[in-house]
């Protein structure tokens, strides 16, 4: 008895489908559906690798049966009319027999994938590294970077802290550095670079020009909107801050670019502007460069072409040209993503990031791209890293890991290793050797379970070790002999915030520098209590940032403190609401909320008593100190002496009683006695009793209040 119906349907299905060879008519219509349903809504999307695929074995398998038709019709029309006539049941026989024989004439080609697990070897490091510290890659994370729950699309502003980002950027150049100091970090990666290239001992000198290469592979038009992953505004507002800003770099002498797409509106927008969308919108950077494939929008320029060209050793394609924004740099900074790549579970990092960096079409450059697949094969990346106007011009490689796409170059997605744990990645990977950053990056997304295939590593071998006599870039006939920097596998039973999950510089290895930031967090310590005129003791905590800390306590009546423990009494009773607000040492700010009550003398007037030529009362405090306590008998009718009675700046202590007594009283006739209590700023306390004056005797009624 079979326990598992539906598994002996399923194996019957799969076994009628080979043996009557039905894959080649599945496979066609599956791609011609997947391929319309994809693309018609976003035509953009017939670029993806995984469409081209498709649209590959579509074409095919419509070309098939075109052709068949098209045999079938001039065959018919040398037929006789009596022989035409039996063309259905010809037809029928006909078509029958090809379904069955389709596959002898008819094949279909894939991209070979692997789903195989492979495990890297680690600390066995190649190459020579290289930087102002040589091989060091820094990585910071930060949590709150980004909502952990997306509403709308990752790239808006409310999915994305940018004082934090701006932190991050900042905090990784000075590691990457080794200094504290952001200016003088700079400082030392531009001299470097300069020192390397025999231009001198001399930083960013004013006027010279800087082009920084982003990624905008998933972007089609200049007005569509969707979740892909391209380069994240937020990550470059925050270089251009710090290039404007502390750099002083002018604003006209920066481009960003990327030859091969358009800049869409969605990220131009909240580049170019403080805010975006705003009322009124101010711009941030509007002498920037914004350069792209065809100029096509507003503020967008299109690419120019120089006499510069990059020369492939290898594949069907011979060159490529280099825009003027790219040949007339100084400086290049380039900044990839953390993605994979869908062609044969490969890696867009780095070096695939430059293939956006010419003018003509890049899938001329994907027979050499897959080709460099293999393990020893030349890699079209080893050339792009060499090629003096690229990577020979590259001061930094920053590696933008707010979100990851760990399946392909397009669907974002949350990393489950630690420390991301089910979130997005939040990470930004900085260095000055592209080898280096690369293999840093490849880790993370192998490590994480996104299994790029071992040959997707090899233009990282290649460009550490590369093949003698074989590349030459610029076609000068000076062939690449040097390292380009170090490649090395981390060490995954080492905790991932250490040094020591890679080699190090004291082994010629990857110098790995972490720095993992929590959200700055004020604690107020309430709610609080006192009474009026008491000082209170208020604490102020913080966790996370940077220290120093400074603090601003806001006590809800227009009067501050900047001490972290301040002593503060109020003098009106109220319920008042707390502010704290820290501000650590990189501008970073956290602020708590909390209240305190304030509490007053709570004054009660007891009854009234009948008495000769005075009347008296007692006055109760149930509440804190009363200081400056005023009272009043007033006696209206009845009375023509002692009428008005009149005590100031009485004192009664918490839950203490005192008496107030009249004046001599004389007269006849009905009366309404009021007394009256008030201190300044609380409310008045009232007693009213009614009587009768009989001369010097005056007589109260019971009751009142």
């Amino acid at each position: 008895m079979d326990t598992y119906p539906h598994h002996s349907k399923k194996h019957h299905i799969l076994q009628y489908i080979k043996k009557h060879k039905l894959w080649f008519h599945i496979t066609g219509v599956a791609c011609i559906i997947w391929f319309l349903f994809r693309v018609l809504p976003a035509p953009h999307r017939a670029r993806y690798p995984c469409q081209q695929m498709s649209i590959t074995i579509a074409t095919s398998y419509i070309t098939f049966w075109s052709l068949l038709f098209l045999g079938l019709g001039v065959w018919l029309k040398k037929m006789q009319m009596k022989t035409t006539a039996l063309t259905p049941n010809i037809l029928m026989i006909i078509l029958l027999l090809l379904t069955i024989t389709s596959p002898v004439f008819a094949t279909t080609t894939y991209l070979t994938t692997t789903t195989e697990r492979w495990d890297p070897i680690p600390k066995e490091p190649i190459g020579t590294p290289n930087g102002y510290n040589p091989g060091r890659v820094t990585w910071g994370w930060n949590a709150n970077a980004t909502e952990e729950q997306l509403t709308g699309y990752w790239w808006e502003d409310h999915n994305n802290n940018q004082t934090i980002i701006d932190h991050m950027l900042s905090t990784g150049i000075q590691r990457l550095a080794g200094t504290n100091d952001i200016y003088q970090a700079w400082g030392h990666l531009f001299t470097y670079f300069n020192q390397e290239h025999g231009h001198g001992t001399v930083g960013y000198q004013t006027g010279e020009k800087i082009a920084i290469k982003i990624n905008l592979n998933n972007c089609g038009s200049y007005t569509s909107q969707d979740n892909d992953r391209d380069a994240s505004p937020h990550v470059i507002k925050a270089l251009l801050r710090q290039l404007i800003n502390i750099l002083h770099v002018n604003q006209d002498d920066i481009t960003i670019y990327d030859a091969s797409r358009p800049m869409e509106n969605w990220f131009y927008n909240r580049v170019y502007y403080e805010t975006y969308p705003a009322d009124p919108l101010i711009p941030e950077f509007p002498n920037v460069h914004y350069v792209d494939n065809s100029g096509g929008a507003t503020g967008r320029e299109q690419v120019i072409a120089s006499s510069v060209r990059v020369y492939f050793a290898a594949g069907s394609c011979a060159y490529r040209t280099l825009p003027t924004c790219v040949a007339d740099a100084d400086y290049l900074i380039n900044m990839p993503l953390l993605k994979r790549h869908p062609i044969n579970t490969g890696v867009t990092l780095s070096g695939k990031n430059f293939f956006g960096t010419w003018m003509e079409s890049v899938s001329a450059i994907h027979d050499y791209h897959i080709s460099g697949l293999t393990v020893g094969n030349p890699t079209p990346q080893t050339e792009l890293f060499a090629h003096e106007h690229i990577g020979g011009k590259t001061v930094i490689y920053i590696g933008d890991g707010l979100y990851a796409t760990p399946n392909d170059h397009q669907i974002i997605g949350k990393f489950n290793m630690y420390p991301f744990n089910n979130d997005w990645t939040n990470s930004l990977f900085l260095s000055q050797d592209p080898v280096a950053l690369d293999s840093v990056m490849y880790d993370f997304l192998h490590t994480e379970g996104t299994n790029p295939i071992e040959g997707s590593q090899n233009y990282l071998h290649q460009s550490a070790d590369p093949i003698p006599n074989f590349y030459d870039p610029e076609n000068d006939g000076i062939y690449l002999s040097e390292s380009l920097g170090v490649h090395e596998h981390w060490d995954t039973n080492e905790n991932i915030f250490l040094p020591v999950r890679y080699s190090g510089p004291t082994n010629n290895g990857i110098d790995y520098i972490t720095y993992k930031e929590e959200a700055l967090t004020a604690e107020a310590n309430g709610p609080y209590e006192g009474d009026i005129g008491q000082n209170i003791q208020f604490y102020g905590n913080v966790t996370g940032g940077t220290p120093p800390y400074t603090w601003y306590w806001n006590f809800g009546n227009s009067n501050y403190s900047t001490q972290q423990n301040p002593l503060y009494g109020y003098t009106q009773a109220d319920e008042y609401t707390i502010t704290l607000t820290v501000t650590d040492d990189h501008g970073l700010q956290g602020t708590d909320i909390t209240s305190a009550t304030i509490h007053g003398p709570q004054l009660h007037i007891n009854p009234i008593k009948s008495s000769l030529f005075k009347i008296a009362t007692s006055i109760t405090n149930e509440g804190a100190d009363a200081y400056g306590i005023n009272w009043k008998i007033t006696l209206i009718g009845g009375a023509f002496t002692g009428t008005i009675t009149e005590g100031l700046n009485l004192t009664i202590p918490t839950h203490e009683t005192i008496t107030i007594t009249s004046k001599t009283i004389l007269g006849f006739g009905p009366t309404q006695v009021t007394i009256e209590t008030w201190i300044e700023n609380t409310p008045s306390t009232l007693r009213q009793q009614k009587g009768f004056v009989f001369l010097f005797f005056i007589y109260i009624t019971p009751g009142g209040g």
